[in-house]
């Protein structure tokens, strides 16, 4: 196929022909897009005059660039067909892995110095007890007894989750858990096992970034299920899994990221019917349902084999530099992730696993505590925009880390505000970020966890922008 000249690809072109000689500058930046997977084996370059009169260079140049990858095994050329990348040049990305725009604000380098100075609304943190990180005697001697090499997770670890799911009304077995490095990777593994270029999926839209990434890195098409208030969207969704044209569905009815809403019990239910139904794989992430504000968690009932996943994670509900989640399913699907797992780090650490069964022995008090926290913080978050941005739309969340902004029909856009408050050194996500397809333009998810002093000093930067 021919390789589709992006602005951005060209302007990265440009900028790296400052450097002389620029034939070699040249040649040297289209080899790293072929290690980037922006360039695919099999891939055609544009033909020498026409990338000559787009970067305004000779035709000689783009010849002397194009021989030079040659000689290095980068690309073929042939008469009459021009030159394309060779089916295995060292170090290119694999077929079909061309890299996808990401959302995730967690991509973005910051030095030493931008971390301190930096107000970030772009990403949920939370600063740990210092007591946390220190494991009891009990836990240490876990660390020592338990073998370090389980792919599916510390024993100990995985009965604790085991028993709060079947306390909460969803009976399950230690077998049935995969302890992961956080709700990312679970979400990660099932999508490498399942799917392939091509299935389709079916979402929420707006969505949590870190699935949408990993889904479109899966080269699959993604179906979205625009998301309303009082989740009046459900029975769409329902409708739509039962259909059974997808692959597999990903959903958060317990507490949606990023808008903060939920599901009735009546809806989940239905949920929980069609899947047992269905021949879609269901992949269910609870990792927020722990901070609902009002609401007990329930997670989603499950017949005995049905196609359902759930999804949780410690490092959403109280500490995201503990990286521990887990995935529960039936053991044949629980069998295959855990090889899975096995291929990608052999085991989680042990200390971490250790310092993860002191948090679930007491963990209904931590999240009371952590709730009451968070259901402050998006009061004073909520109550700032609505004196200081009083044009943007913003509801209270019923619970987790995120209130979900609508942005005036006029002025700027998301994008327009990220790169406004860049400018302020504030950090912010856009809607498009969020979004299945096209859309939430006008859409901005702000993270509610800063310290108070904090959240007000970012919106104060963000409202005297508007002055300007």
């Amino acid at each position: 196929m021919d390789w589709p000249l992006q602005p951005s690809l060209l302007a990265a072109l440009r900028a790296a022909l400052q450097q002389s000689p620029r034939y070699a500058a040249l040649a040297t930046t289209l080899q790293g897009l072929i290690l980037q997977g922006e360039l695919l084996p099999g891939d055609r370059l544009p033909a020498e005059r026409r990338l000559a009169d787009q970067l305004g260079l000779s035709r000689s140049t783009v010849v002397a660039a194009y021989a030079r990858l040659a000689e290095g095994g980068w690309v073929s050329t042939r008469q009459g067909q021009g030159s394309s990348v060779c089916a295995g040049p060292p170090g290119h990305v694999a077929s079909r892995k061309r890299r996808v725009a990401l959302g995730s604000p967690a991509l973005r380098r910051l030095s030493g110095s931008e971390h301190e100075t930096w107000i970030d609304f772009a990403l949920a943190t939370a600063v740990p007890d210092l007591a946390w990180l220190q494991p009891s005697a009990a836990a240490a001697s876990l660390v020592l007894r338990e073998s370090a090499y389980q792919p599916e997770g510390m024993l100990a670890l995985r009965e604790r989750i085991a028993a709060r799911y079947s306390r909460q009304g969803l009976a399950t077995t230690p077998d049935q858990i995969l302890v992961c490095a956080g709700a990312q990777q679970a979400i990660s593994l099932v999508a490498q096992q399942y799917l392939a270029p091509g299935d389709s999926v079916l979402m929420e839209t707006p969505n949590y970034f870190g699935a949408i990434d990993v889904l479109r890195s899966c080269g699959v098409h993604l179906d979205g299920i625009a998301v309303q208030a009082q989740a009046r969207h459900a029975p769409a969704f329902i409708a739509a899994l039962a259909q059974s044209r997808h692959k597999l569905a990903y959903v958060c009815p317990a507490l949606h990221n990023p808008t903060g809403l939920s599901w009735s019990q009546a809806a989940v239910e239905r949920l929980a019917r069609t899947a047992a139904q269905s021949s879609c794989l269901l992949l269910v992430d609870d990792s927020l349902a722990e901070l609902h504000f009002e609401a007990c968690p329930r997670p989603l009932p499950a017949a005995a084999g049905a196609p359902i996943v759930h999804i949780g994670s410690l490092s959403k509900t109280l500490w995201a530099g503990l990286r521990i989640g887990w995935l529960r399913a039936p053991a044949p699907i629980i069998e295959t992730l855990r090889r899975a797992k096995a291929n990608a780090d052999i085991a989680c650490s042990s200390l971490s696993a250790a310092l993860a069964c002191d948090l679930l022995d007491r963990y209904d008090s931590l999240l009371t505590l952590r709730r009451s926290q968070l259901q402050e913080q998006a009061r004073h978050l909520h109550a700032l925009l609505q004196e200081h941005l009083p044009g943007w739309h913003v509801r209270q969340p019923e619970g987790g880390l995120f209130l979900w902004a609508g942005l005036p029909a006029q002025g700027r856009d998301a994008s327009a505000w990220v790169e406004t408050a860049a400018a302020l050194r504030v950090r912010l996500s856009p809607g498009p970020a969020l979004s299945v397809g096209a859309g939430h333009e006008r859409h901005l998810r702000l993270a509610f966890t800063q310290a108070p002093a904090l959240a007000r000093e970012g919106v104060l930067r963000l409202a005297a922008s508007l002055a300007c």
